[in-house]
C-alpha cells in the first residue's frame, strides 16, 4: 500500500523545511502531531466500542444457555417429581390392601381363626421398604446429574462482566 522508508521521510521533511521555513515547521510538526494523536484516540475508542459489543454478544450467548439449562433442569426435576409421586401413590395403594387385609384377617382371628397375619404384614414392610430406597435413590442420581454440570464457574461470570482496562494510547500521546 503505502510504505514510508527512513528515506522517504528525510525528503519529506526536507521539502518540509524549504516549503515551510524553519519558523513554522516546528508549530506545523506540532500541530500535526496533535491530530495525529486524536486519530490514534479515536480508533482506540471504536476498538473498545466493537469490544464491547462481541463481550454483549457472548453474555447473550452466556444468557440463554443458562436459561436453557434452567429449563432442563426444571424439566428433569419435573419428571423425576411425577416419578415419585406414581412410586408413593402405588406404594399407597399396596399399603392400604395389606391394611385392609389386615384388618379383615384381624377380624377373623378375633373370631376365633388362627392368625396368619405375620408373614403379608412383613412382606408388606419389604415392598414399602424397597420402594421407598428406589424413591431415594432416584432423588439422589437427580441431584448428582445436577451437581455434576455447573452452568457458569464464578471466573468466567467475573471475567464476562468486568473485563480488564485497557490502557488509553491516545490519551499518553497527547
Amino acid at each position: 500500500m503505502f510504505e514510508l522508508s527512513f528515506g522517504k521521510m528525510m525528503i519529506i521533511a526536507v521539502v518540509a523545511l524549504i516549503v515551510l521555513g524553519p519558523e513554522k515547521l516546528p508549530k506545523v510538526a506540532r500541530t500535526l502531531g496533535h491530530l495525529l494523536g486524536r486519530a490514534r484516540s479515536y480508533a482506540n475508542q471504536v476498538k473498545q466500542d466493537i469490544d464491547r459489543e462481541m463481550q454483549m454478544d457472548e453474555l447473550k450467548k452466556l444468557q440463554q444457555a443458562a436459561q436453557d439449562a434452567a429449563k432442563s433442569f426444571e424439566s428433569t426435576v419435573n419428571e423425576a417429581g411425577r416419578s415419585v409421586e406414581q412410586e408413593a401413590s402405588s406404594a399407597s395403594k399396596v399399603f392400604n390392601e395389606m391394611e385392609s387385609d389386615y384388618h379383615a384377617k384381624l377380624a377373623t382371628a378375633e373370631t376365633g381363626v388362627t392368625n396368619t397375619i405375620a408373614a403379608p404384614t412383613h412382606a408388606v414392610l419389604n415392598e414399602v421398604e424397597a420402594l421407598e430406597k428406589s424413591i431415594a435413590e432416584q432423588a439422589l442420581e437427580a441431584q448428582a446429574a445436577i451437581e455434576a454440570k455447573p452452568l457458569i464457574s464464578a471466573e468466567q461470570m467475573s471475567a464476562t462482566l468486568n473485563p480488564a482496562p485497557v490502557a488509553d494510547a491516545g490519551k499518553k500521546a497527547a
